[in-house]
């Protein structure tokens, strides 16, 4: 039984470091690294300088790099570019991370842990029934809305443009399913990834439905796998769970002070305690030696 991480990164940072040297002890770990588009190629070959050659460690070419934009589309077609490189493996479970997370298990752990998921096909997809997802959707967003500016005149130009919006920038998504909102990392099984492949390439107009959302990768594959079979197998759907534990991650969106919490050592307990897969997200400076206590 293999399995296939597929990491997010734009830059070197000691968790990258820590991942991925962690999962490649395993022989069942394949490793799908995308370095962002506008990453230098200074950092470029900093990261695969500390990284090296793997057998079971493949990097996205920078021919087929996305430049990823923080909100815009750009994010679903990253995703959908490790989903469908991942398809050239033999894998069981298929997880999605960024170069800031870490694992909170041994390998062997979490491999059971992943084994046993598989006898059930349990699949691990957070859904936050708090949000509204239609607003992410039916308003045809501008590129501005994808800097994360909260200075007061960025507030008040986001203020009129909604306002505007609502008569003028609106598209009709009634052809959609229901829509459903949550966390964008997640594990999922093969079937699960072969289906959500399947059901963009037979429903063209899906993905262009999204092309000028704002940060609807929260919105896309959740709508897709919670309007089909695979729902009734999604963890803690039935529990009441934070959408971030259904995907078996630990965030922390309450305390601050940035959001999510950048974690650190102060974290560590909680995060070891929760016995979740994966933590989101570390200080990128936190020596990676640190991490093996959550590990052990």
């Amino acid at each position: 039984m293999n399995f296939v991480y597929a990491i997010i990164c734009h830059k070197f940072t000691e968790p990258l470091l820590f991942t991925v040297k962690t999962l490649l002890q395993s022989p069942r770990s394949r490793i799908v690294l995308h370095i962002d588009a506008k990453t230098s190629n200074d950092d470029v070959v900093k990261i695969q300088s500390a990284l090296g050659e793997h057998k079971h460690l493949y990097y996205i070419p920078k021919s087929q790099s996305i430049d990823v934009r923080w909100g815009s589309v750009s994010q679903i077609e990253v995703m959908l570019l490790l989903l469908r490189s991942a398809q050239c493996y033999d894998y069981q479970y298929f997880s999605l991370i960024s170069g800031d997370d870490i694992p909170l298990s041994s390998n062997a752990s979490r491999e059971q842990f992943f084994k046993q998921a598989y006898l059930k096909q349990t699949e691990f997809m957070g859904y936050n029934s708090i949000h509204n997802a239609t607003q992410r959707l039916e308003i045809k967003y501008l590129p501005f809305l994808y800097q994360k500016d909260h200075s007061i005149l960025g507030k008040m130009r986001r203020k009129f443009f909604l306002m505007y919006a609502q008569f003028f920038r609106k598209q009709d998504i009634s052809h959609l399913p229901e829509l459903y909102k949550g966390s964008q990392w997640f594990s999922l099984t093969r079937e699960a990834v072969s289906y959500i492949l399947n059901y963009i390439d037979q429903h063209p107009t899906y993905f262009k439905a999204f092309e000028h959302s704002l940060c609807g990768d929260e919105v896309f594959f959740q709508t897709i796998l919670f309007n089909s079979p695979f729902r009734s197998y999604i963890y803690g759907i039935d529990d009441n769970l934070p959408d971030c534990e259904m995907g078996a991650r630990y965030i922390d969106w309450v305390s601050g002070p940035s959001y999510p919490r950048e974690l650190n050592q102060t974290d560590f307990e909680k995060m070891k305690r929760s016995g979740l897969l994966f933590a989101r997200k570390m200080k990128p400076e936190l020596p990676s030696e640190l991490f093996r206590s959550l590990i052990e």
